[in-house]
């Protein structure tokens, strides 16, 4: 488990908001006289803010038990009123960040605006006032601490707090998420519980006792139980270190961190003649005063830093992050860099950037035009590979089973996408039908037309028992709407497997081989006819011959026995004839995987210059 997981679990935040108690406890022990300052007091804002109830119950039950057991506490009246003002004041910075909106909408507790900025000094003011009042009456007789600790008590933990944020965004620690809670009575009383507690306690400030400080811990205890806005269960609850954030820390640490531990380290190198304990206490007391003294100042030069310097930086980031497609883009642009009002650097760097833009603008524009057409190819091409590939039957084994033929074929294509194709089906329980062709031409509109041709042969091939016929129908068919002009040669043939009688149409296609009798491959010697979509209402030949067991059927297309080496010599028909020869009695599929491999050998394995289908059928 990470320390993210960790920080997510209830347990864990209670555990460890009692050791840090507990570690705060000692510290203030070593270091100082524990007398003089209760440093754990300033833990429980940077608890309640980032870790939400649970901390604070932690916190709470540790310092009840550090009471009991340590300052031996026996006055439970006084324990019981301290434990309820610690448990209900420390939830109350938690429950006032989620009650308090900002323009951007809720956010978790977070220095990076200066809305949260203010939101933190205005949680830490009403932290003193109400530490105030309680301290009259009940704090003093725990702690005995004077108004002035308390002030330097809440700055160093707004230190803490700060330090917190950071740590958290560094090691990516989720803040403690608000759970919904059942409403139970109208918003309006849990409002007024709150005004009333706060009336009550100006009342009590100077006349404090323990009636009007457990009033006012049951009107606080009120308002917590106000169920939160819905949009508070919608934000991210990971921190986020902004530049405000950065900026505050900056200067932060110059007003007080660095002259806080400049001291402590010259009073431990004994340069102070006065303890460490009295003369740190001291100076942190100066410098709560100090720090009260700039509060004004500072809040309004965190003001001036976030509008004049870190809004504008914020949007010119923004703008220059949108997408600029168009002149219209572009033209939005320039009216948003223009309502960057301010009058130093900033808007000197956004009209150079607006220059560069423009000039980049131009450029992205036609790389973009370049890019989309050279995309939309190339998904063209994929989805032609993947469609072409698709309408290829590979289910030999299948397709051979509880028939008196076996068949195996082969396309490989020269580049993305080609133009040859085979294909085989049944027709009825007796016949199968087959074709071999290749497409004219390369890219996209060869795939279709291959396409097209193979629906249109499958569909006429089971419609016409006389091939002719469907050779005449699916030609017509092509030279439709054929406006780039291709062609298609190919074989069509049907096979009854019972009585081996094979007709087919040679449509301008390589004459096939055949084997007859456990002689050798020869080449049939029909003559074929003209090419598919070359002319309308053309009439071609129906052929038949008969096919005896044992006897071997091969067709191809061009791209076998054009293969070429490179040194423009082709791989040619007499190569052809022979591997099949010296194959004539293996497997089909070693027949087919033998002639693929004896064109690689001839083309010394160089990539093929025309697509390559091959189908080969045997009578069982």
């Amino acid at each position: 488990m990470n320390i993210k997981e960790l920080f997510e679990s209830p347990k864990f935040i209670v555990f460890f908001s009692m050791a840090l108690n507990i570690i705060l406890i000692l510290i203030g022990y070593i270091w100082f006289d524990h007398n003089y300052i209760h440093l754990e007091l300033s833990a429980l804002l940077l608890l309640s803010l980032l870790l939400g109830p649970y901390s604070v119950l932690g916190f709470t039950i540790a310092e009840l038990l550090y009471w009991i057991l340590v300052l031996d506490m026996s006055n439970a009246t006084v324990i019981i009123l301290s434990f309820s003002s610690i448990l209900v004041l420390g939830i109350m910075p938690w429950k006032l960040w989620y009650m308090l909106k900002s323009k951007r909408g809720f956010e978790i507790p977070n220095m990076n605006s200066f809305y949260s900025f203010a939101k933190i000094i205005i949680i830490v003011l009403f932290m003193i006032l109400q530490t105030y009042i309680f301290s009259h009456q009940i704090f003093d007789e725990i702690f005995g601490l004077s108004l002035e600790t308390y002030y330097m008590i809440f700055i160093l933990g707004l230190i803490l707090l700060v330090l917190g944020m950071g740590l958290a965004g560094r090691f990516n620690i989720s803040v403690y998420a608000p759970k919904q809670i059942k409403k139970i009575m109208p918003d309006r009383i849990y409002d007024l519980s709150f005004v009333l507690a706060i009336i009550l306690s100006i009342i009590t400030i100077n006349n404090p006792n323990y009636t009007n400080l457990f009033l006012i811990l049951i009107l606080f205890a009120i308002f917590l139980i106000k169920p939160l806005d819905e949009d508070v269960f919608k934000i991210n609850n990971t921190q986020k270190l902004t530049i405000f954030y950065k900026a505050f820390v900056s200067i932060f640490i110059i007003l007080i961190i660095i002259p806080t531990f400049l001291l402590f380290s010259l009073t431990a190198l004994g340069i102070y003649e006065h303890g460490i304990a009295s003369e740190f206490l001291n100076y942190l007391v100066l410098l709560a005063r100090f720090f009260l003294a700039i509060l004004i100042p500072l809040s309004i030069y965190m003001y001036f830093l976030e509008k004049q310097v870190i809004n504008p930086i914020d949007q010119l980031s923004a703008y220059l992050y949108e997408e600029i497609n168009d002149d219209v883009d572009f033209d939005n642009l320039v009216n948003n860099l223009n309502s960057i009002t301010v009058n130093n650097e900033i808007r000197s760097l956004s009209e150079s950037l607006l220059d560069m833009k423009k000039e980049f603008v131009d450029y992205s524009a036609n790389l973009l035009d370049v890019t989309k057409e050279k995309e939309r190819y190339e998904t063209e091409l994929k989805l032609a590979h993947e469609i072409q590939y698709s309408m290829i039957p590979t289910d030999f084994e299948k397709f051979n089973a509880n028939k008196n033929i076996s068949l195996w074929g082969f396309m490989k294509a020269a580049h993305d996408v080609g133009g040859d194709f085979y294909d085989y089906f049944k027709i009825d329980d007796e016949n199968i039908g087959f074709v071999i062709g290749d497409v004219s031409g390369k890219g996209v509109s060869t795939t279709l037309i291959m396409i097209k041709a193979m629906t249109l042969i499958r569909d006429y091939i089971t419609y016409y028992s006389d091939l002719s016929y469907a050779a005449y129908e699916v030609n017509n068919e092509l030279c439709k709407d054929n406006v780039k002009e291709l062609f298609v040669g190919c074989l069509l043939g049907k096979l009854n497997t019972k009585t081996g009688k094979f007709t087919y149409v040679n449509a301008g296609h390589r004459k096939p081989l055949i084997r007859q009798n456990d002689g050798n491959f020869e080449f049939m010697k029909d003559k074929p006819g003209l090419l598919l979509a070359g002319m309308e209402n053309m009439h071609y030949e129906e052929h038949t011959i008969h096919i005896k067991p044992n006897d071997t059927l091969f067709l191809y297309t061009d791209g076998v026995t054009y293969a070429n080496n490179g040194n423009d010599i082709f791989y040619g028909e007499r190569n052809l004839q022979k591997i099949l020869n010296q194959n004539k009695d293996n497997e089909l599929s070693t027949i087919i995987k033998s002639i693929e491999e004896d064109i690689n050998k001839f083309c010394d394995n160089k990539e093929l210059s025309d697509d390559i289908a091959m189908l080969i059928l045997k009578m069982e």
